[in-house]
């Protein structure tokens, strides 16, 4: 028995294991009453030893606590109370105290002055502190707790106060070749990980964190088990703490690729990008040939909106595994981020020929198509999608978009309601099933549509745009209004809901409103054409010509060839009765439309100039 204080845990070491079970036999003999003696073996050595013990001890009467969960009271006294023939009890051996350490554990690190998450003492300890009395005067036998070399450190470091008890501790330690088989025993698979529970992950860290405290560790095997431990906490998502055990790992094994990238993939997860790059070069540089470490660093630069930089790692990726589909995909999204969406495509063409059911291929291609205008063959991608994943909604609403560019609407429609039979709350896809409802003239069913969009996604400033719009084709042109204001209460700046607004004020003949909706989107967006060209009619209605033109003006720069507006700045000239430059502008606009001239022939607009030769002339040409 080595007394308190007088513990050198690097050197101190019984190495005699027939000398420690001898000492451990004799104190049990000569133990009277209360006593707490502390046994450090490896889990797997326990029941073997209580087994001996048992044996060569018959007169004492023996029983095991086994803790299979934290005690989150920290009440062991209780625990205690309730064992069966409590005092009939001379022996009893209590393993699993350290699970009640893990919340006080800062999970991956290591070495003295690092074994603490917080400041306290973990609760376990302080009540088997604080009822120190108690356990001495209600329980009068020897306790023998079963810890690994880490929870006795822990112990001696967190609550050194416990050696002041009448207590003994007794070392048993594994010898080299039991530590290789231990450690080896403790290798699992992180797919596996993923499917335990916090407590089955917390007891492998705990098995391997004791491991790792043991002598006859070779640094392969310390550096395995610091990156076994990281893996199992990335599968418990404690990002952090994985990386502090992927550093240990390295600082024990420079070399060991695997930690470097492992170490590249949560620094990314965690949107520390440049250290993930980083870690991501330490990998190819020791592995050059790593081709999921060259795809995984094109993520990151990606991430950082380095696309040049990203697809020339991916380039080293294939070169290295040229069917790495996961690459071509990856690929295909940097040079879409640079525009280059013919490359893109390519790009995804590879992805789909080396993985012909990457639905995620078939759909970003879709997009790309779609953006092009190539729509019948984004359609065709798109099939692809939703024929190897029926259930990918995102696929059936944009198959819908590209339908509706073809004027196919109703072959749009049924692909939306797919979407939204697949996701009832996918607003995106409400509100474009709206717009092909609308463009088929079912006003009252696009409003049904975008309500359905409004109901899910309150703030979708476009849907109360777009229900604004199939309320004003009804003639509802007050609940339009609301239906526009909806919208701008959610984006103030939506120039299109204020060019919109100002359409119904319009209608309503109330033309100053209608004049400060547009000027409201003029100011948002000078360059949007619409609301010039509408406000010049509305200030023409007002007989405000001068201002009146400067808004057509306007309208023509940003866009010459609108007949419309030619047209409407000619009914000023009609109104001003300047008979030059009304026919002047109306042949231009009678040019751009030959629509205009029997807009003319009964446009009252053009009543002060009618009876001119020239004007009829004009318009029975």
């Amino acid at each position: 028995m080595v007394a308190p204080g007088e513990i050198d845990w690097d050197t101190d070491v019984v190495a005699d294991l027939a000398e420690s079970y001898e000492s451990l036999v004799r104190s049990l003999q000569r133990t009277e009453g209360f006593s707490l003696f502390f046994v450090r073996c490896v889990p797997g050595d326990q029941a073997d030893l209580v087994q001996l013990l048992q044996a060569d001890l018959p007169n004492l009467h023996m029983q095991r606590l086994e803790l299979t969960e934290e005690l989150v009271d920290g009440n062991l006294y209780q625990r205690v109370t309730t064992l069966p023939d409590v005092a009939e009890i001379d022996v009893l051996f209590i393993s699993g105290l350290e699970k009640s350490f893990d919340p006080y554990v800062k999970s991956g690190y290591g070495g003295q002055g690092d074994y603490y998450k917080r400041d306290t003492v973990p609760r376990v300890l302080g009540h088997l502190n604080l009822q120190r009395e108690r356990f001495r005067d209600d329980f009068p036998f020897c306790f023998v707790f079963f810890l690994s070399a880490f929870g006795i450190k822990y112990i001696a470091r967190r609550a050194p106060d416990f050696f002041d008890w009448r207590s003994g501790i007794f070392e048993f330690i594994p010898d080299a070749e039991t530590v290789r088989k231990l450690t080896q025993e403790l290798y699992g698979d992180y797919r596996e990980y993923l499917t335990w529970s916090h407590s089955q992950r917390m007891d492998c860290i705990r098995d391997i964190q004791g491991i790792l405290e043991e002598d006859q560790q070779t640094p392969d095997q310390q550096a395995s088990l610091w990156w076994e431990k990281g893996n199992i906490l990335a599968a418990d998502q404690n990002y952090e703490a994985a990386i502090a055990s992927y550093d240990r790992a390295v600082e024990v094994k420079l070399d060991y690729h695997e930690a470097w990238y492992n170490r590249g993939i949560l620094l990314d997860n965690l949107g520390r990008y440049e250290e993930a790059i980083t870690s991501y070069d330490k990998a190819v540089e020791i592995k050059p040939d790593k081709h999921k470490a060259w795809n995984n660093r094109g993520i990151s630069l990606n991430n950082l909106g380095r696309y040049e930089e990203a697809i020339a790692s991916y380039d080293k990726a294939v070169e290295i595994k040229p069917d790495y589909h996961e690459a071509w995909y990856n690929r295909g999204i940097s040079l879409d981020d640079l525009g280059r969406y013919e490359e893109a495509i390519a790009s995804y063409d590879k992805a789909v020929e080396v993985k012909p059911d990457y639905h995620e291929a078939w759909y970003n291609r879709g997009i790309l198509l779609n953006d092009l205008g190539h729509y019948g063959e984004a359609i065709a991608s798109y099939d692809k999608a939703v024929e190897i994943k029926p259930d990918k909604h995102e696929a059936w609403n944009n198959r819908g978009i590209s339908l509706k560019n073809l004027g196919r609407y109703e072959e749009a429609i049924a692909s939306y309601d797919k979407a939204v039979e697949v996701k009832p709350d996918y607003h995106e896809a409400w509100n474009n099933r709206g717009i092909s409802l609308k463009n088929l003239g079912r006003y009252e069913e696009a409003i049904a549509s975008y309500d359905k969009a409004v109901e899910v996604k309150p703030d979708k400033h476009e849907a109360w745009n777009n229900r604004g719009s199939s309320l004003a084709n009804l003639g509802r042109y007050e609940e339009a209004i609301a239906s526009y204001e909806k919208a701008l209460e959610f984006k103030p700046d939506y120039y299109r809901a204020w060019d919109n607004r100002g359409d119904v004020l319009k209608d309503l003949e109330r033309y100053e409103e209608a004049i400060a909706s547009y000027d409201r989107a003029i100011e948002i967006n000078p360059e949007y054409q619409f609301p010039w060209e509408s406000r010049g009619f509305a200030l023409m209605q007002l007989m405000q010509f001068e201002a009146a033109h400067e808004s057509f003006d306007r309208a023509i720069f940003l866009k010459p060839d609108d007949a419309t507006a030619h047209y409407n700045k000619a009914c000023c000239y009609g109104l001003q009765k300047n008979i030059d430059l009304a026919i002047e502008t109306l042949q231009y606009a009678i040019t751009l439309d030959s629509e205009n001239r029997e807009l003319a022939k009964t446009d009252s607009d053009f009543d002060g100039i009618r009876e001119s030769d020239r004007f009829r002339e004009l318009i029975d040409d």
